[in-house]
């Protein structure tokens, strides 16, 4: 699971991120290696708004590496 959380932004936002900056390659190793983590990967975006001190939250599944 890879958790971001954006302040005074959406939870769209916070998975865009997760998306765009790779964060997910972390779990498949390195090039010619087995992936230490074989599973499914979720990216769970976090928004908070200060003001009214409420949040939302959004779960993607990113990747499935099974071999």
């Amino acid at each position: 699971m890879i958790l971001e959380l954006k302040v005074d932004d959406t939870p769209g936002a916070a998975i865009r991120q997760i998306r765009e900056k790779g964060y997910a390659l972390r779990f498949k190793g390195k090039l010619g290696e087995k992936p230490k983590y074989t599973g499914r990967i979720l990216a769970v975006g976090i928004g908070y708004e200060k003001k009214t001190k409420q949040h939302a939250c959004k779960v993607e599944v990113l990747s499935n590496l099974r071999m």
